[in-house]
């Protein structure tokens, strides 16, 4: 478990269905995963699959959602090729294989894309309200569906082509509608959380509000730095620059734009709006609705250079059989596995120590006994604490009037025990020296007991 999901456990899917409904005191609560994990974790309980299991679910179904989306928006061979790259997609695989509502957020922005393509033409009203509930559904999961739900409102609206200018008033009245009638049924939704905690816990918490437009340029160019680099893996980092450029080359060209609207352009566009108007550098994971347009961007740009260059035509048909999809499918899996890329990854916060820690912790624990543990380990221990039925109070229990303590670390973020020492975690003055209690997937636990007469 890392360090996001346990905290979203503990919180949230671990706790009574109102509580999840109502209360978001951090954004951790991904309200709409946190009710499916809850109800998927009672299968299994303290089984990580289950709590997983709606996340996983999501993940798996992004794959054939790419290839509908490529080829209702590109052709079927930068379809099956885009598909491919999702299937062992580095970013896809970990948040498919973790607690949290991203792997959801992506696929029901797809799923809204296949929408929008098939109401770009007509004024079905099952169509259009199929589109509200979508968007509803994502934004009570996360409210950063805002970026795909204006991205796709966006491509309808400058989706012009051969309708008229009576008709793109409706256009531009059902699209507004929709998405107000989505706006609608998110806040009712999430009117529980308001009105215990006001609209501000959605819109006004630290990892939304607006930074300082210095902060914010600088933070820019490392950021788009990471994404790049991220959305290249499993591969390894210098593929990434190649991975671009695919990228650029397979963006809409003039004759593409004869046909209709530009959806990358549409979705760049918008992301790059909001970006700027909430003028904050946001994580990279929140960007992954991105992600599986970026690789059919990928796809169609490898195409198009090897079909540039193909005399024969040889080149072109062999790209257009399944075959060709399925390999490069099993190559970017079998990476996958191989450079156990999603596993390596510390994104979300991984601690790989906590179950083996906790065993050695649990025979020795006893009531007023503190377990220090720095950020991100905290949060696996605290699951793993309550799987053994150990007092998660000795998490966070006072060490002013603890007797003993445990200090976990871990030596690959720096975490030694003269670093402990160093920045006060431990003071070796109330307390003796540390003895290493056991070591486990590189984490390390320390145990010291308090000086007689230390206590206050």
């Amino acid at each position: 478990m890392r360090y996001d999901e346990s905290v979203t456990w503990a919180l949230f899917s671990g706790r009574s269905w109102t509580t999840i409904v109502s209360w978001y005191p951090f954004p951790n609560n991904h309200v709409l995963h946190s009710l499916l994990a809850k109800a998927t974790s009672a299968i299994a309980p303290w089984s990580p699959w289950a709590l997983r299991l709606p996340a996983f679910i999501a993940g798996v179904a992004i794959v054939p959602l790419t290839w509908a989306v490529g080829r209702r928006f590109a052709d079927p061979v930068t379809a099956l090729l885009g598909a491919a790259l999702a299937a062992g997609s580095t970013s896809l695989v970990l948040y498919s294989a973790n607690a949290r509502g991203y792997s959801l957020v992506v696929a029901l922005w797809l799923a809204l894309l296949l929408v929008a393509f098939r109401v770009r033409r007509g004024s079905s009203a099952s169509g259009w309200a199929s589109f509200a509930m979508i968007a509803a559904a994502g934004l009570y999961t996360i409210p950063v569906m805002l970026y795909p739900l204006g991205a796709a409102a966006l491509w309808l609206l400058l989706d012009v082509r051969g309708i008229t200018d009576g008709q793109w008033s409706r256009r531009v009245a059902l699209v507004a509608s929709a998405c107000v009638l989505a706006g609608a049924l998110a806040l009712l939704a999430y009117l529980p959380i308001i009105r215990t905690s006001g609209l501000s816990a959605l819109t006004g918490n630290p990892f939304v509000t607006a930074m300082t437009w210095t902060g914010f340029a600088a933070g820019v160019p490392r950021f788009l730095a990471q994404v790049v680099v991220a959305w290249a893996e499993p591969f390894p980092w210098w593929s990434a620059p190649l991975m671009l450029a695919l990228a650029v080359a397979g963006l809409p060209s003039p004759a593409d734009a004869r046909r209709g609207a530009s959806l990358a352009v549409a979705t760049l566009a918008w992301t790059a709006l909001l970006t700027l108007a909430t003028h904050r550098v946001p994580f990279v994971r929140v960007w992954l609705f991105l992600l599986p347009l970026y690789l059919l961007a990928v796809a169609r740009g490898a195409r198009r250079i090897a079909v540039r260059g193909d005399a024969t035509g040889g080149v072109a048909r062999g790209l257009a059989s399944p075959a060709v999809a399925v390999a490069l499918g099993a190559v970017t899996c079998v990476t996958a596995l191989a450079t156990r890329a999603a596993t390596r990854t510390d994104d979300t916060g991984a601690f790989r120590g906590a179950r083996a820690l906790t065993a050695r912790i649990a025979p020795r624990l006893r009531p007023g006994d503190r377990v220090l543990a720095p950020l991100p380990s905290n949060g696996p221990l605290l699951y793993y604490f309550a799987e053994r039925g150990l007092d998660t109070a000795a998490l966070n229990a006072p060490l002013a009037r603890a007797p003993r303590v445990f200090l976990v670390l871990d030596p690959s973020r720096g975490q030694s025990l003269d670093w402990a020492i160093g920045a006060r975690i431990i003071d070796p003055r109330q307390f003796t020296q540390p003895r290493l209690l056991g070591r486990a997937s590189g984490g390390e636990v320390w145990e010291t007991e308090r000086v007689a007469g230390e206590g206050r």
